[in-house]
This record gives structure tokens, sequence and C-alpha cells, in this order.
């Protein structure tokens, strides 16, 4: 293990180990030169020693280094130093997939299509580049904070796959594809049927296969047969399952030819999770304990070759004489060239790379004699060979004659005396357009070709007829036409549109995740909202309900939140704390908190202090805190004697007054306010009259002040000053 504080290559700064896993220690490692964290993949001793390995793991890595998609955690660096390789990697804050299930169980199956998705997206781009994965599986996929999925660890499992291909078998066992078990030939459809497995545990919380040790689980990836995953969870939808079951064959051949199909289902799976328009070429077969990744050695691929072969010993037989030995090198045989077969097309397509050695094939027993055939065959294809060639010279024999004039087909024969004869086997040149209507297009080209007729195929999008099969074509059936004329047939590509789901309330994020991933396109627009809140989506265009064709453009409307309106804060420092609080009320604004306090300077009652700066611009609704005079402090001298004087409400009607601006009012608030010769004030009486009536204009009391002094007495109705007149005090 590295320690915290390490440096490689005078730049890279370990902080610290973060993981493990079969080949390699993943540390957070600080890139001093761009300031930036990293994720740092040191090879384990084990491996650094071997030559063959690194230089495989240093052209891989390198070669992983030049993907860029989003859904690929990215390669900045490959490097070695003092005998440690590393690979210098994106640091991606999240878990891995594998936690995700633990923590979760089984998931949600919108949420396992969307994942799948994303991965599919990431092998596909490697795909695209030349670059094989090989060891997809949970551990591999990091789910990010924000909502990403991202494949790990591209370029290390091709590595170790490729050092010995014919006896080391690499990968994850519980994932691994049959044909990387039995160590032949792996392509883009290994990483295929690993991320069927993948999502198998997704939907169900398990893997569907284990053991006691790793070449049992292997053994079952080559010849067991799989728990539909419906039988686990019978949520799973069944295109789901189909789809699971599709990229988990056995057979290469019959799973998805490309990361890019297997997309096009998972998405028209979350349009149609009932649909029933995956197909499947055959039965499906697929392939916890500790998933880190595994090189088995010649002495597990020889176990899992033994184990298969007497697996097959117990499980097959046949109605044919064969002794026992006979029947288990006939099994056998069979089992090695169906994957033969596989491996050599395709070594045979990379002209420029050497040969693969060919597999040998374990012998049981060995015999020094040729007296393995099966006698009761041997017998049969001798008698077919006789029968051959006894018909070979007939027809032989019959070509001459005719040719000869023997069956009056030739010779000098006078016109006239040659009678009209029939053929006696004359082949016809035309054939009656066989019926392809719901038929699957391989099929119906398979019905054509063997009555010699060509084909064209036209797709044609029809909600009616399943995705492949054919909705009509021309001629129509029954029609003769010549031999070889080409039957167009017209192919449906299904209902490429789906409805438009509901995502009002969810968030940017989550909404547009489960749009993309139906294939749809996403345009963000925003605007304010006082009753949804801040990046959730307001409404769609479609709006949920309506038909979208795949592919299309759709536009979500997100909340910016409530609008924030905002207002000049007005001076208080001339307003009673009653004034004050009505100013602040009719800005917008909202009183605080209110204080009192000695002062001096300003007279008793009035505003000495706000909180929020006079003139200044502040959201509607801000919260205004201020303070009022109580008037000077009191002191310890000798009052002065005070007198009485009498103050009464003015008799005049005040709803009569012309008040201004405001004219005669018929109801309002009637206060009489006295002011002295200190220069303080106060409210001695305030009433709502409704209206004339309710006017006491009798009113009066007697208020006490200095002896001598004097003061004024002003009435106000809705605050506007409509009577005022001075008392004295003796």
């Amino acid at each position: 293990m590295l320690a915290s504080g390490t440096t490689l290559a005078g730049r890279y700064e370990i902080v610290g180990r973060i993981g493990a896993g079969g080949m390699s220690n993943v540390y957070k490692a600080k890139d001093q030169k761009l300031n930036r964290y990293v994720a740092l993949k040191v090879l384990k001793p084990e491996f650094s020693t071997d030559a063959t390995f690194v230089k495989k793991f240093r052209v891989e890595a390198q070669s992983a280094a030049g993907l860029s998609h989003p859904n690929i955690v990215n390669v900045y660096d490959v490097g070695e130093e003092n005998g440690i390789y590393y690979i210098v990697m994106e640091l991606v804050q999240g878990i891995t997939l594998k936690h995700y299930i633990e923590r979760k169980g089984k998931l949600d199956i919108r949420e396992v299509l969307n994942i799948s998705v994303q991965i599919a997206s990431g092998m596909g781009a490697a795909h695209a580049n030349r670059i094989i994965h090989r060891d997809i599986k949970p551990q591999n996929v990091i789910m990010s904070r924000d909502g990403k999925v991202k494949v790990t660890d591209f370029g290390i499992a091709k590595a170790a796959d490729s050092t010995t291909v014919t006896t080391n078998a690499a990968g994850s066992v519980h994932y691994i594809s049959p044909e990387q078990a039995r160590g032949g030939y792996s392509d883009e459809k290994s990483d295929i049927y690993s991320l069927g497995i993948t999502m198998y545990e997704m939907v169900t919380g398990q893997v569907p296969y284990d053991g006691e040790n790793n070449v049992a689980v292997a053994l079952q990836h080559i010849q067991g047969n799989m728990t539909p995953p419906s039988q686990i969870n019978p949520d799973i939808p069944r295109s789901v399952e189909q789809i699971i079951l599709k990229c988990t064959q056995r057979k290469p051949d019959l799973r998805y030819n490309s990361a890019k199909e297997l997309i096009m289902d998972l998405r028209r799976a979350l349009a149609e999770p009932d649909g029933n328009y995956v197909v499947i070429g055959g039965a499906a077969a697929a392939g916890v304990g500790d998933s880190t990744t595994v090189v088995m050695d010649e002495k597990d691929v020889e176990k899992l070759r033994n184990a298969s072969l007497n697996k097959n010993l117990n499980t097959k037989k046949t109605k044919e004489k064969m002794t026992p030995e006979e029947r288990r090198r006939r099994q056998l045989e069979e089992e090695e060239r169906e994957y033969e077969e596989y491996d050599d097309h395709h070594v045979r397509a990379k002209a420029k790379t050497k040969p693969k050695p060919k597999k040998p094939v374990p012998v049981v027993e060995e015999d020094d004699d040729d007296d393995d055939v099966n006698p009761a065959l041997d017998k049969t294809m001798m008698i077919f060979g006789i029968v051959g060639a006894v018909i070979i010279v007939i027809v032989i024999f019959f070509i001459i004659g005719r040719a000869g004039g023997l069956f009056g087909g030739g010779g000098t024969k006078s016109t006239k005396d040659t009678k009209p004869s029939t053929n006696i086997s004359t082949e016809s040149s035309q054939v009656a357009v066989p019926d392809c209507e719901g038929e699957y297009q391989d099929d119906a080209i398979a019905l054509l070709e063997e009555n010699g007729l060509g084909y064209k195929v036209q797709e044609k999008e029809d909600e009616n007829v399943e995705k492949g099969k054919v909705i009509s074509h021309t001629p129509e059936a029954g029609t003769n036409v010549d031999k070889g004329t080409v039957v167009t047939l017209f192919v449906s590509k299904g209902n490429e549109s789906a409805e438009m789901p509901d995502v009002k309330g969810m968030t940017l994020d989550a909404a547009k995740s489960q749009l993309e991933g139906m294939g749809l396109k996403v345009k963000v627009t925003n605007e304010f909202s006082d009753t949804v809140e801040e990046n959730k989506v307001i409404k769609t265009s479609p709006e949920s309900g309506k038909k979208v064709k795949l592919g299309t453009k759709v536009t979500l409307t997100v909340s910016k939140g409530k609008e924030t309106k905002t207002v000049t804060m007005p001076d208080l420092s001339a307003y009673t704390q009653d004034d004050a609080v009505y100013v602040i009320n009719s800005s917008g604004l909202k009183v605080g908190d209110i204080s009192e306090e000695y002062n001096d300077s300003v007279a008793k009652g009035y505003v000495t202090w706000q909180g929020v700066d006079a003139g200044s611009e502040v959201a509607e609704g801000t919260v205004v805190n201020f303070g009022v005079s109580k008037g000077p402090r009191e002191t310890e001298t000798e009052a002065p004697s005070n007198g009485q004087a009498s103050v009464y409400m003015p008799a005049d009607n005040p709803f009569g007054h012309d008040l201004g601006s405001s004219g005669p009012l018929a109801a309002g608030t009637v206060s009489v306010q006295v002011t002295y010769s200190d220069g303080t004030s106060e409210t001695v009486y305030t009433a709502y009259c409704s209206s004339s009536d309710a006017y006491e204009s009798g009113w009066s009391t007697t208020l006490s002040g200095p002896l001598g002094t004097s003061a004024t007495v002003t009435a106000y109705v809705e605050g506007i000053q409509y009577a005022s007149y001075t008392v004295y005090f003796s």
C-alpha cells in the first residue's frame, strides 16, 4: 500500500486509499499541478512483475484514455515510477451500483431502465472505439451524486483477459459470459451478457448464479438454467424480463448485436413496459460472494471443461446404440465445435492479428485405433453413399440418352413422324408468392428464398403490428410470378411514439432523466412561480397524456421560485411610532421589533433609528426594526410645581370640514394630541367615528403641566389636522 503523503510523478500526492479490487488498489490523490483531486488506480505487486501483463495493461489503459463520454469515468494519465504502475482517473463522488443495490435491495423498474441505458451508452461509446470492457459488473459502475451513472475500469479487464486467451479467463465470475468462462473469444456481446446479469441483480436484488467456488459459478454460466427474474420479482414487466433474457443468452449470436440495439429496447420499455416487442432467437439461458475481478488459470479452466463434460454425460441421452465412450466423445466434439465456430469466425475477421491457437480438446480416454466411430452410423453412411452413387449414375445415363435420341428427345426423325409428347419432368419457371403477413422479417425472408424469390424490405410505422413482423407485401400472396421476382416486404417499426408522462412537480434532473431515458429531447425554459418550488417543473409542452414521437423535443417550464420585488426603504426619522408603523406597512414591508429608549435630542414618541437604511432597495416583505424616543432621562432635581389645564374636543364637527385633498369625510379616526412647551407630546384621545353622529364633541379632560407654561392642543381626523388651540397651566 502507498502511504498518505507519497507523491508519484512529482505531482500526484496520495491522500488515502478509497477502495481495492482484484488487480489494483484505488487511492484518492491530489494533482498538485492542476490543483484538483483525482482517483489513482495502482496495480498490485503480483501483476506489476508480469512484463506481458504490464505491457497489455499500459496499451489498453492508453486506449481507454482516448474515450470521452458522460457515462465513462475519464482517464487522465498513465504512468510508472519505481515499479509502481498506475492510472490517473476522474474522481467521481458517489457510491458503486453494488452498494446501491445492497442498500435498496431490488430497484424500481424505471430506475433500472434509466441506469441500464446509461451503462449501455458508455459501453457503446467504448465499443465504437474498439474497446471491450470484459468486466461489466455493479462494482465497476459508479452512481454520482448528481445522478449520473459512470462505468469505470475500461482497459484493465482487457489487459487481463488478453494475456492468454486460451488458458485464462478474466472477469468477475458472477457476471462472466460463457465464452469468457470457457477461455474463448470475447467481444461486444460479452459486455452485453454481463450487463444483462447486472440488470438481473438490479431487478431481483440477487445474482442468478452462485456456488461454493469460482469454477462452480462459471460452470453454471456455461450449462445452468437461469431462474426467470419474474419468479423472484413478479412485478417485473414483460418487456424488461425479455430484455434481460435476450442479453443473457448462452450463445452470443442470440444476444443483442450491439449496445445501440439494446438501448432502443430499453427506451421503448420505459414507454411500453408490458409490450411484446423483444424478439429472442432461442431459449433463454444466462450465467454472491466475492465479486472482485479474478483471473482463472489453466487448472480452473480445465476443471470447467471436465465438469462440463461430466454434466453432459449425466443429462444428455441418445437413442443411438453407442458405447459410453462414443457418446462422451460425440457430445464433447459437438460442444467444442459450437463454440469454436463462433471463436474462429471472429478470429478470421481480424486479418492483421495473429491466428488464434486452436484450443486443445480434452480426451477422456486414449485409444490407439479408430474404433470410436459408431458401427450403426458407419453402416448408415455407407448405405446413403451407395444410394447416392446409383442416383448419380442414373441421372447421367438419362442425360446422355436424351442427347443421343434414345428417349425420343433427339435424333433425325422426320418432323411429320414426331408425335406430340408430354414432358416427363419439367421444372416450372413460375411460383406462387407465399403468404408472409404476420411473419417475423427473418422468417418471411427464409420463406421467400425457399420459393426462389428475392426480397426487399421497407419499414413502416404501425401500432397494430408487432415490431419486426410483416404488415403486408407486394405482390400479394398467391400471385404467380417468375422465380427470382423481388417481393417487397413492408415490415412494422412498431409504434415509435409514446405517451407524454406527467413530470409536473418533479425536479429538473429527475424529469430530464425520465424523458431522455424514453428517447425524447428536452428543452428547458424558466419562469417565476408563487406556487411551485424553485427548480421544479411547472408544466410541459406537450402536456402529459399526449402522444409524442420518440426523438422529438419537449419543453419543460421550470420554476425560478417566487419573483422578488424590491422596495425603496422610507426615512422614518420624522414619524411618530404610529406613523412609522403605517408607512412601513403601506410600503410592502413588515414591522419588526420596536424598542423604546431615552434620547436627549429626539422628542418623545418619535423614531430615533431604523434597522434598514433609508433610500436602500430591499426585497418586498423585508422586516424593519426601529426605535422610539422616551424623551430625555429624568434627573433628580426638584420637580417644578404644576398647574392644570382643561383639554376638550373641538365642538365643530370635523366631518363637515373640507380637509384639503381628502375633502369632507363620512367617517374616520379622530385623535387629540397635546404638545408641551418642552417639546414632548402625547395623544390624549383617540376614537374611530363611523359617522358624524358618533363624534363626541362634548369630550374633555384635565391635564397637568409646569406652572406658567402652555401647551398646544391639536385635533386630527385620519392624521389630518382640522383644529388647534393653546391651553395654559395655572
